[in-house]
């Protein structure tokens, strides 16, 4: 669980940089937030986030759901984030479907759903998260939220190690050490429709 942790604490400041690289008109709207909260004023960042997290802005809507998930400015409600990770999650941001998964994965903050951690890990995944598809990739192989299904298991499993997850290719190794010569060859032709379709294709 530790390595979990240290994942969403680390996804926080990359949603801050990700941030930055935006449009220049959503960058100058967000510019003074990513400046506050990086000086630690936590307080003076919510008062230029929120206006603009309501006004349905995703990225602003993913910083609320990751300062509630995290105690800053506000108190610390993990209900209340996982409202505003569904809100920029629904519009497409990776990063909150990759906590928003993760909040259903383990309950936090709304009730236990594996069915709705693997919908949000699989959106996650077809964005490049490897956090999200080495996730999904496990719970695939153990059949929660889907049918068990050891073949995408390889697949998730091995997108999640191109994105650079570190555990993903011991893991891919495993589970393909149970499967059938036939198998491994499917795991891999799937695998190279999704890299060749930019990810358009992988199921």
């Amino acid at each position: 669980m530790q390595y979990r942790m240290q994942l969403c604490v680390l996804s926080l400041w990359i949603g801050l940089l990700c941030g930055m690289a935006q449009s220049p008109a959503k960058a100058n709207d967000l510019y003074g937030f990513y400046a506050a909260y990086n000086q630690g004023d936590y307080a003076g960042a919510a008062v230029i986030v929120e206006p603009l997290a309501r006004k349905g802005n995703a990225e602003a809507q993913y910083q609320m759901a990751a300062m509630f998930e995290h105690g800053k400015a506000f108190n610390k409600d993990l209900t209340t984030a996982v409202k505003w990770y569904t809100a920029a999650a629904e519009q497409g941001h990776a990063l909150a479907q990759m906590h928003l998964a993760y909040a259903h994965e383990w309950g936090q903050g709304v009730e236990k759903n594996y069915f709705q951690a693997v919908k949000w890990y699989r959106k996650a995944a077809l964005q490049k998260n490897a956090f999200a598809a080495y996730e999904i990739a496990t719970l695939l192989y153990r059949g929660k939220g889907a049918d068990r299904d050891p073949v995408m298991a390889v697949v998730m499993a091995h997108l999640a190690e191109v994105n650079g997850w570190k555990d993903a290719s011991e893991f891919k190794e495993k589970v393909e050490a149970g499967l059938s010569h036939e198998q491994r060859e499917h795991a891999e032709t799937l695998f190279a429709q999704c890299i060749k379709s930019d990810y358009q294709y992988c199921q």
